[in-house]
């Protein structure tokens, strides 16, 4: 991606009192850089702008002008490369989740909306970029999904969003017969004791992963356990794995009451909004706060080795491994905000929540498209 220049402007008081969210301390903004026309690579141009008239759903910038110069994410800007626009920026949806269905080309994207609208996934072809299908979220026929729809997995046969302490799921098939517009049902869901903020699916294993950050966000305490480093972590991934056979948790743990106890543990620091797994490593996106720079962190994928520590779930020993300095390869600082996360064709692309309409005169660096970083092995 060509070298972005900042032009920088004098920064009128307005811009200055810049809001924070939480417990984040004010920064101190010294300048502001007046956007670009935003220019994706050619193989994904966004026509300006897509309807999708029975929702109401579009697909168009966000109108962003002014963003505050952060050096800190200047490596991130030049290798990466602008994706497709994020729909439903203009709709007052909050994008979170997001996922690569292989077969049909298509990037997936969960929002959630406060106005007590239904949530939507919306569905992005990978090709020319361009938004193809928006639908509503409903738990069933006649009632809608107003939950915090968070991240979004593609398993075998079904579609996996996670909320709300529970992994909900409908038929892939469901999503591929759609119209352009419309509803789509939960067929069911498996209950977690984690918050459910994201998830993702690999090797047969269903994970779905929770955010902790303080009294903000508090866990459950059983969740809290000293690392490798000597450091505490406070949220947990839970691994199912899923039956070849109905591309669900086993009947037997299905048929018991409360949360389904998983197969396995990840032990995670705070502030996890996305979490993406292959042979390569095992990759993390972190962010709390309108203003502070997210990381995108890589891990060693030792999933297969021997576990770190074990506890105990009812009648079962779960085996648990750490993400800490021990396992840690690399890390970049990318965009405040960062979200969803999965890796396709040696990128990794990355969603960004800070284009919502919520946010993006309130945070120093608002991003209305998704991300694409090259990413070697």
């Amino acid at each position: 991606m060509t070298r972005i220049h900042f032009a920088y402007v004098v920064v009128v008081a307005g811009l200055i009192a810049l809001t924070t969210v939480g417990c984040q301390k004010p920064i101190a903004i010294a300048n502001a850089s007046v956007i670009p026309s935003a220019t994706p690579i050619e193989a994904v141009a966004t026509p300006k702008q897509v309807m999708n008239t029975m929702t109401g759903i579009t697909q168009e910038e966000a109108g962003i002008k002014i963003r505050v110069d952060m050096p800190e994410i200047r490596t991130f800007l030049e290798k990466s490369k602008q994706g497709p626009v994020i729909p439903a920026l203009k709709q007052n949806a909050i994008p979170q989740g997001m996922a690569y269905l292989e077969e049909k080309n298509w990037l997936l994207v969960t929002h959630y909306r406060e106005d007590g609208k239904p949530s939507i996934i919306s569905v992005i072809d990978e090709k020319s970029g361009e938004m193809l299908k928006a639908l509503e979220i409903f738990k069933n026929e006649t009632t809608p999904y107003t939950g915090h729809a968070g991240g979004v997995a593609v398993s075998n046969k079904y579609i996996w969003i996670s909320s709300e302490g529970n992994a909900y799921y409908f038929p892939k098939e469901d999503l591929l017969k759609a119209d352009k517009a419309g509803k789509i049902v939960f067929k069911g869901a498996v209950q977690t004791d984690t918050r459910a903020s994201f998830n993702a699916f690999a090797d047969g294993i269903l994970w779905v992963g929770e955010f902790a950050q303080g009294a903000s966000y508090p866990t459950d305490a059983s969740h809290y356990m000293t690392n490798r480093d000597e450091k505490e972590h406070k949220a947990w991934a839970v691994g199912y794995k899923l039956d070849p056979s109905t591309d669900l948790p086993s009947a037997s743990k299905l048929q018991a009451s409360g949360p389904v106890v998983p197969d396995m543990i990840i032990s995670l620091p705070d502030s996890v909004q996305g979490m993406y797994l292959d042979k390569g490593g095992l990759w993390l996106s972190q962010s709390y706060g309108r203003n502070s720079i997210s990381d995108l962190t890589r891990y060693k994928n030792n999933l297969l080795d021997k576990p770190h520590t074990t506890v105990k779930l009812g009648q079962s020993e779960v085996p648990v491994w750490f993400l800490d300095n021990k396992n840690k390869m690399e890390k970049m600082e990318i965009a405040p905000m960062a979200e969803g996360i999965f890796k396709w064709k040696g990128h990794m692309y990355i969603l960004f929540e800070s284009g919502a309409t919520k946010y993006k005169t309130s945070t120093t660096y608002a991003l209305e498209r998704i991300y694409m970083l090259p990413w070697s092995e």
